[in-house]
């Protein structure tokens, strides 16, 4: 497996929206409007799937942040979430799942 880096937004509802590396990189320079969230705030889940070594085993490592959107659905600014703003346990582990959905899984090996 190479290195993959998902980026997915947390919205207030309890929604969860997945985008490309492309995509987030043009939301996060301005270039991209996402109108859907004009005035608001999300919190965003970026998450980094990899190797760890030769046995086959997975790494995952999360990074959040809160992002505020202008009145045309721009970004406005990335900063550490506020305390009400964490990504719970449970929204953290659901996004893991769905990264992970897509691996191929190994048949178990019984002795």
């Amino acid at each position: 497996m190479n290195m993959q880096i998902r980026h997915f937004l947390l919205t207030p509802e309890g929604g969860i929206r997945e985008f490309s590396g492309e995509q987030a990189a043009l939301i996060a320079a301005g270039a991209n409007r996402l109108p859907e969230f004009a005035a608001r705030r999300v919190r965003y889940l970026q998450l980094t799937l990899g190797e760890a070594n030769d046995s086959g085993e997975i790494r995952v490592q999360t990074a959040g942040a809160s992002i505020q959107f202008d009145g045309e659905g721009k970004m406005a600014e990335a900063v550490a979430p506020a305390e009400d703003e964490q990504i719970s346990r449970f929204e953290h582990d659901a996004v893991v799942q769905w990264a992970l959905k897509s691996i191929p899984t190994v048949a178990p090996t019984f002795h």
